[in-house]
């Protein structure tokens, strides 16, 4: 249980980074939940949070 929980509060701020406009910290966060638990919630986010830092960095910001 603890394990899971660990996960959930990683992909909990993995979602608060995204909404500060921090693609790449909650790349980094939700890739340390997806290592403790994987999950599809959790895939899902990853890939966002992985296409958000690519379209960040490709446009500069």
């Amino acid at each position: 249980m603890t394990i899971a929980v660990e996960a959930w509060r990683l992909r909990e701020a993995a979602r608060g980074a995204i909404v500060a406009g921090e693609p790449r910290r909650a790349f980094d966060l939700v890739s340390e939940a997806q290592e403790t638990q994987a999950t599809p919630a959790g895939g899902a986010l990853l890939r966002l949070s992985a296409w958000l830092a690519a379209s960040r960095d490709a446009s500069g910001q």
